[in-house]
């Protein structure tokens, strides 16, 4: 995150400018203002800085401004920038989007409905890619998607404010991020609801071919070509499949939480609501925080070799617990900043719990895995190592599981969120 707290004058960071002749940017009391008089119809003053694989774009404006506030990406496959989704506001006002995919294809202003900015107040707006998609959040409430069938990947991203000519105005921006956000693939090509041989048969179909269904690799959308790279992604895919011993997707609409492996189906308890359409991928479980949690039977005992344990998860306090072995060790849960941390550790006196620096609860959908290979433990967020140490053994407990809740039930312990996709591997998994 860029929180723009160092002192008064240009950005630096990486930003770069482009402004009005009469408006200027900098720095002042620790963000970013843009301010002047707008001399020419509708130009546009911003900070813009190019993008590596970042997908979701964030940031806080001030709503009392009397410019408008703008986002805009391109797409990097399009040197002339030519390629872009936007989205602006007028001072206090709603939301717009809009899209061009070349000279001349600009689609004009289309309004998004519910989504007024609130006044008096900083607001945040996100925007997030995934393909040719687009969705818009503001304030952590989602209020619109959009397409733009013609954008690659983001090459850049532009926050700036435009007027009329002859206002004079301000806008002030705060607190940007940018960050990848993990994309979930399909590797069920043929739809049968299993991935297996007939898949392995489905890609070689289209070998050579421009198939988006079987174009895998590289991350996230593939290179335009059917070839050796999407094999090789299905293998490895196939390979972490025959590992996994657990699986809960958290697909259902009542009941029990249903496992998908060795039918260990979990037992729902407390403050917990199915929402079928609500998760990462598909549906998922919503946990009150107060004594909502999934308990099914012992999985696998820590001390007797690598594992790996991986789940989705939207929101949590910190101290609550996301995944732990019945009166063993919590697996994966929160640190009193709400970062992700394991209590799973060596049973030597000097074992201590693995930390790490990335908060999970900011309200958005977060893959987190803990993994063990036997010499290394190993924390993730969104597929990346987060943290990591030297661990030669683990303190054993052959113990059931708990979904949402600590090792003992305690109070302050259950999660508050959303979980989805819960799976254990009894081996090293890596993303």
């Amino acid at each position: 995150m860029d929180d723009f707290n160092r002192p008064d004058g240009e950005l630096g960071n990486g930003w770069s400018t482009w402004t009005e002749e009469d408006v200027e940017i900098e720095i002042v009391d620790n963000e970013v203002l843009i301010t002047g008089k707008q001399v020419h119809n509708w130009w546009k003053s911003e900070i813009y800085r190019p993008v590596e694989d970042e997908t979701r774009f964030s940031f806080d404006f001030k709503a009392d401004d009397n410019f408008n506030v703008h986002i805009r990406v391109s797409d990097a496959e399009d040197e002339d920038y030519q390629t872009t989704a936007s989205v602006y506001a007028s001072p206090g006002g709603s939301f717009s989007y809009g899209i061009k995919h070349g000279p001349g294809t600009w689609s004009g202003w289309t309004k998004i409905p519910g989504s007024q900015m609130i006044a008096g107040q900083y607001n945040t707006l996100t925007m997030e890619q995934k393909g040719t998609d687009f969705t818009i959040t503001l304030n952590d409430e989602v209020v619109c998607t959009f397409t733009n069938s013609y954008f690659t990947r983001v090459g850049e991203v532009d926050i700036g404010c435009d007027a009329a000519a002859g206002i004079v105005g301000s806008i002030h921006i705060d607190n940007f991020r940018m960050e990848k956000v993990s994309i979930v693939r399909d590797f069920d090509f043929n739809g049968d609801g299993a991935v297996d041989v007939k898949d392995v048969v489905t890609l070689t179909d289209y070998w050579g071919q421009d198939y988006s269904v079987c174009d895998i690799s590289p991350m996230p959308w593939g290179d335009g070509l059917v070839d050796a790279e999407d094999l090789l992604a299905l293998a490895t895919y196939l390979e972490q499949e025959t590992a996994l011993i657990a699986h809960w997707p958290l697909d259902e609409t009542e009941g029990f939480a249903n496992e998908e492996v060795g039918n260990n189906r979990g037992y729902v308890f407390g403050g917990a609501i199915w929402e079928p359409t609500g998760g990462q991928i598909g549906g998922a479980i919503r946990l009150d925080g107060v004594d909502g949690c999934i308990i099914a039977n012992p999985v696998l005992n820590p001390a007797e070799g690598p594992f790996s344990a991986f789940a989705w998860v939207q929101g949590g306090e910190p101290g609550q617990v996301i995944v732990s072995g019945t009166a063993g060790a919590n697996w994966l849960m929160l640190d009193a900043e709400g970062k992700l941390m394991t209590e799973v550790k060596s049973p030597d006196p000097s074992g201590t719990p693995l930390l790490s620096q990335s908060v999970i609860t900011d309200g958005r959908w977060h893959r987190v895995g803990l993994v063990w290979d036997g010499s290394s433990r190993m924390l993730y967020v969104d597929d990346a190592i987060v943290a990591d140490d030297t661990q030669d053994s683990l303190e054993g407990s052959f113990s059931g599981l708990y979904i949402g809740c600590g090792k003992n039930m305690q109070p302050g312990t259950f999660f508050s969120g959303l979980i989805d996709d819960v799976r254990v591997y009894n081996r090293a998994v890596r993303p």
